[in-house]
């Protein structure tokens, strides 16, 4: 089966490689919404988005989506298994790195509106893993649902609710990591570095065509 069933905002295609073909189409200028997605051994799903917030508001996508696909984990997978999420966009799922998000845009300054970004997902579904039991493409319909919700609070409310779940789902915070303080209200993560608190802005997880 290969029929998606998406929210009217997003329109699945099939593809052999999302990344590439998300920046492609995003380079070409397609609509924002394009999704291109596989599922073998796992999921992976590339978005393209046409922001209309600066880079450095814009990047905040890739938490979104972040915690978009732990909540479809979470809606869709054993209730038991136990799902964190990292700083640099990964998810742990069971205590072991199981996937996560990237975010690929235009190089330009975070104060300048990029012509795209595109938040590419993975995850792993191997069948001796945790996840064995949850079908790739039913995770893709439930993470695009939980995507759109997540967005439209993110524009009414910003990244309040953000930062309050990937706080308390803080991987780093699970693992008692003692450089970790935690995510300013930006998502940046703040970090000791001797006596000091050193903010790293999510701008430094981008990656570039």
């Amino acid at each position: 089966m290969t029929d998606l069933s998406l929210p009217p905002l997003l329109r699945g295609h099939l593809s052999p490689d999302p990344r590439m073909d998300a920046i492609a189409a995003a380079q070409d200028g397609c609509d924002g919404g394009t999704l291109l997605w596989r599922a073998d051994t796992g999921l992976e799903a590339a978005l393209v988005l046409a922001p209309d917030v600066p880079l450095g508001q814009a990047v905040q996508m890739g938490p979104l989506a972040l915690v978009a696909l732990r909540d479809a984990v979470g809606a869709i997978g054993p209730a038991e298994v136990p799902v964190h999420l990292g700083w640099e966009n990964a998810i742990y799922v069971d205590g072991a790195v199981a996937g996560g998000v990237g975010v690929i845009a235009p190089r330009t300054d975070a104060a300048t509106i990029p012509a795209w970004i595109v938040a590419h997902v993975t995850l792993g579904l191997d069948p001796n893993e945790p996840l064995a039991s949850v079908n790739a493409q039913d995770l893709l319909e439930s993470w695009s649902r939980h995507l759109v919700h997540r967005l439209a609070e993110w524009e009414d409310t910003g990244p309040a609710p953000l930062h309050a779940e990937l706080e308390g789902a803080a991987w780093e915070r699970e693992t008692s990591d003692p450089v970790w303080i935690g995510r300013d209200e930006t998502l940046g993560r703040l970090r000791r570095e001797g006596d000091r608190t050193i903010l790293d802005p999510l701008t430094d997880l981008l990656e570039h065509p």
